[in-house]
């Protein structure tokens, strides 16, 4: 088996993330992907080599095919939550000794709060949450088999490319619906710069082994969404911030669900409709958790983006795409 690593869901954000930053750290990478994949993001300018394969992570001879050849693959696989599931189940299934590197989310931890290590139960909160701690589970079972696994917990994923902490925070602070929210906004920001889950996963890559290793992924020291919201807001120039009434907060629950359907009608007549600020969200940006971060600097020492710089460059993106 040669050195190729598979990086199943390459057309998405983090897997076009994957694909340059993994290439740059010298790794021989495949993009997995249904359709033909063109160049992967780079924040560097440069356009890194890499091989296309056709696969539908959902359909395990597909998926048996595209692993020809390779000794790990990188589970990036961003879609219906049980279709993410189901697509872990037929990886697991079908990666023999191959090691999985699985992108999981903070999520697994539903509404714990206070310093979460990854001992701490899952207790996940809706259909992704439940997806991603399904696949853990399967990836968990694998691994006691005696396959090859390390699940990396990131927080909230940022960066260029990011729909849901980058772009759509920022449009919103730039249309005065998001802002200081005082009280609404005081839980912990546990963001993850994209190139640091990268740089994560070609730590994990180069473990001598792995048998079952879980870690979270997250900024050492998190500030509240209040912070969060002012700096990006500096960032891409929506100063003044404004402060948000809880009033208008709870319009904006009222109006979550008009304006979701509103949002997938309009991608699919490709026109950009209002965000939603669903309840959920909103819930996130007051819960106190803290994702530990100690045993993803013991077990796989990977150099951190410092925080000002992975905001200058999500919000130089931003700035650019309009």
């Amino acid at each position: 088996m040669d050195d190729q690593i598979l990086i199943l869901g390459a057309g998405g954000f983090i897997g076009r993330h994957m694909l340059a930053g993994l290439s740059r750290a010298g790794f021989a990478v495949v993009a997995g992907t249904r359709r033909p994949l063109a160049a992967p993001a780079s924040t560097t300018g440069a356009t890194p080599a890499f091989e296309w394969r056709a696969v539908d992570a959902g359909d395990p001879a597909s998926l048996r095919a595209a692993l020809a050849g390779v000794r790990a693959v990188v589970n990036c696989v961003a879609t219906e939550p049980a279709a993410m599931a189901a697509a872990t189940r037929h990886l697991a299934a079908e990666a023999g000794s191959r090691r999985i590197v699985h992108l999981s989310s903070m999520a697994v931890y539903g509404a714990a709060t206070g310093l979460v290590d990854e001992d701490a139960p899952l207790t996940p909160q809706g259909a992704y949450g439940e997806s991603k701690a399904e696949s853990e589970r399967l990836l968990t079972a694998h691994a006691k088999a005696g396959g090859e696994v390390v699940m990396l917990r990131p927080g909230c994923v940022h960066g260029p490319g990011s729909e849901s902490w980058t772009a759509r925070p920022g449009r919103l602070l730039r249309a005065g619906r998001l802002g200081d929210l005082g009280p609404g906004g005081d839980g912990i920001c546990n963001l993850t710069a994209v190139d640091d889950l990268v740089a994560a996963t070609a730590a994990a890559l180069r473990l001598p082994a792995a048998p079952g290793l879980v870690f979270n992924i997250s900024d050492p020291a998190p500030g509240d969404w209040n912070s969060y919201f002012l700096a990006l807001a500096q960032a891409i120039g929506a100063t003044p911030l404004r402060r948000i009434a809880g009033r208008q907060m709870t319009i904006e629950k009222l109006a979550a669900y008009p304006l979701k359907v509103l949002e997938i009608a309009g991608r699919k007549a490709r026109l950009r409709m209002p965000d939603p600020i669903p309840p959920s969200l909103q819930r996130v940006f007051q819960q106190d958790i803290t994702l530990d971060h100690r045993r993803a600097d013991a077990g796989l020492g990977f150099a951190r983006t410092p925080p000002a710089a992975a905001l200058a460059a999500a919000a130089a993106w931003f700035n650019a795409a309009g």
